[in-house]
């Protein structure tokens, strides 16, 4: 099995003091390489799960544990696109290279290789206002996608795509699990979970159940 990347133990987390628990005493762990998928109704805590995990909500019980160095290495996709509609789509990428520190030839090998895998070579010059909403999402996942993550979190990563830009990001999705890039993917759609994830929970009023 490969090893161990990160361990969540006994989460607990109130979005307001006093307020309702999201998150209750939630333990999971993954592996390098390992698709883990998220099920579960709306509000039973997947999104939240997946912000805590990338630090942007403090959690006030339990704890996560990252195998070293990984969490310098994890990189969270939200659902609400985060790109710039006046920038071209190459432009949108130079900007996320760039703030995560990467030399200028670096972040342009990174999302030509990116643009061209999924299949949006020919967009790298036209601006993100002109593209389907499809295509967006392709640019979307790439911005994710600059510094190679060890750790991918994936908050409904193919809602509202066209068939060609969903097999585009699930193609993309499996040769970064094959260069050993762990994800956690939430989605409702299409049956994405049964076809890319090696193990499937369900979160519950807050709690894992396998």
């Amino acid at each position: 099995m490969e090893e161990q990347i990160c361990e969540i133990r006994n989460l607990g987390l109130h979005y307001q003091r006093g307020g309702r628990a999201v998150l209750k005493g939630l333990s999971l762990s993954f592996h390098k390489g390992e698709i883990l998928g998220i099920r579960g109704e709306n509000g039973a805590g997947k999104s939240t799960l997946l912000k805590a995990l990338a630090g942007l909500l403090p959690y006030g019980e339990g704890e996560i544990r990252f195998a070293p160095k990984v969490q310098k290495e994890l990189s969270y996709l939200p659902q609400d696109l985060s790109l710039y509609e006046s920038l071209t789509a190459m432009e949108n990428l130079y900007f996320y290279g760039k703030i995560q520190g990467l030399p200028k030839k670096v972040i342009f090998t990174r999302a030509t290789w990116l643009l061209r895998e999924l299949g949006l070579e020919e967009k790298a010059g036209e601006r993100l206002s002109t593209l389907s909403g499809g295509m967006k999402r392709r640019v979307h996942l790439a911005s994710a996608l600059m510094k190679r993550p060890a750790i991918l979190l994936l908050d409904e990563p193919t809602v509202g795509c066209d068939n060609e830009s969903y097999e585009r990001i699930l193609s993309l999705l499996r040769k970064m699990k094959a260069q050993g890039t762990a994800m956690l993917l939430i989605s409702h759609g299409r049956g994405e979970l049964e076809e890319m994830a090696d193990r499937i929970v369900y979160l519950e009023d807050g709690k894992i159940r396998e």
